[in-house]
């Protein structure tokens, strides 16, 4: 300690202690006589002069801020007295689900690791921007059913988990298939990426009981399977369920004009086009939203085949020349895009049988768009909900 600092602390606790009226004027005194310089010699004296000072500091503070007594005693205790571990989530033999709606995130990594030693093996899937929502669902099979081409895959062992994430993105870095072979974990596959929605297969090695950690900073799912029966296991309500192919079952291919919907109550809005390939088919999705005070549903509709990528717009009758060499005319009655469609009225995506998607018409609750496609193909309609959806599944070589 200089002599610098040493005097100008003495001269502060002096003030403080003049200043401090609380103080009995014989501890005042006191407090003057420990501060005054006295002769010192080695470095004990420096340290119990010092120590002395810092104890009279805290009495002086402690006067004139009671508080500061509590406040010191309660981090103290803390230090001495951490608080207890929480107590760890039990493994669950039945499906699970959680994460959150509506959120703008992308899958950005899957992290599998063996923790033989814990019992149990953990895979990780990192995001971006937060947990989606999510579905786990426990299967007695190592086969799977891709989305949306209703292909089956097998994956590695012999029981399987199939894990759903909902308003999701992928990172081009995530890998498609992973092998890590572990003790439970044995394969992870992805099944499908449309709409948002990433669908990945894991096969186990036998049927096992799951925990889900949801985790943040960063946001990351973790998904612990156990590789032997734990005490912490909480036995499945109901039996596992069986793969049943015919649950995912799209439909066939038809290679004839098809309709559908429903053309009543308040004209539907279109929201959004989208168009994406798929394995074995290009897929254009219309969405539609209904008005204030509507009931949400399919608006009537027709696709119609045709032997060109000629169409005539709708109602100026002007022709139109699409990429391609065939087409589809895809009409539906009771809805409009005027006010509420703000994406692009003429798509060029170029795959591999849908080339051009654009608007042909929008007039008086009637509704047209025309698909060029580069050879006349089959196809099939699908009708979802919430939201609502028209898809139409191209079939592509």
């Amino acid at each position: 300690m200089s002599d610098d600092f040493e005097k100008n602390l003495r001269e502060h606790l002096h003030s403080e202690a003049e200043e401090t009226r609380e103080f009995p004027r014989r501890l005042r005194g006191r407090i003057r006589d420990g501060i005054a310089p006295q002769a010192r010699a080695g470095l004990a004296p420096q340290l119990a002069l010092a120590g002395a000072l810092v104890l009279v500091a805290v009495a002086v503070l402690a006067f004139r801020n009671p508080t500061i007594i509590n406040v010191v005693t309660t981090k103290i205790t803390q230090l001495i007295q951490p608080s207890p571990s929480p107590t760890p989530r039990p493994f669950l033999c039945q499906d699970q689900s959680g994460g959150s709606s509506g959120l703008t995130t992308q899958l950005t990594n899957i992290r599998p690791a063996s923790h033989a030693g814990d019992g149990y093996d953990r895979i990780v899937f990192d995001f971006s921007g937060g947990i989606p929502s999510w579905d786990l669902t426990r299967q007695e099979s190592a086969t799977f059913t891709r989305d949306a081409s209703g292909q089956q895959v097998t994956l590695d062992g012999s029981a399987g988990l199939k894990l759903v994430l909902r308003d999701a993105d992928l990172a081009d870095t995530v890998a498609g298939d992973l092998k890590p072979r572990f003790s439970s974990v044995r394969e992870i596959a992805q099944l499908g990426n449309f709409e948002r929605v990433l669908t990945y297969g894991i096969g186990l090695s036998s049927s096992q009981c799951v925990r889900v950690l949801p985790l943040s900073n960063p946001s990351r799912l973790a998904i612990d399977v156990a590789t032997t029966a734990s005490p912490s296991t909480t036995a499945a309500p109901t039996p596992l369920p069986t793969l049943s192919p015919s649950g995912t079952d799209l439909g066939a291919f038809s290679c004839l004009d098809t309709g559908g919907g429903a053309d009543s109550g308040l004209a539907m809005q279109l929201t959004a086009v989208r168009v994406a390939h798929q394995t074995g088919f290009d897929r254009i999705v219309f969405e539609f939203a209904p008005q204030a005070g509507g009931t949400a549903h399919i608006p009537a509709y027709t696709v119609s085949r045709q032997a060109s990528a000629q169409f005539v717009k709708d109602p100026s009758g002007m022709p139109v020349t699409m990429r391609g060499s065939a087409g589809l005319r895809i009409v539906f009655h009771g809805a409009s895009g005027a006010t509420s469609y703000t994406g692009s009225r003429d798509l060029t995506p170029n795959l591999p049988v849908v080339q051009e998607v654009e608007q042909l018409g929008d007039f008086e609750a009637v509704l047209s768009w025309g698909a060029g496609m580069s050879r006349a193909s089959c196809l099939r309609t699908l009708e979802l909900a919430n939201p609502t959806r028209l898809v139409i599944d191209v079939q592509t070589p």
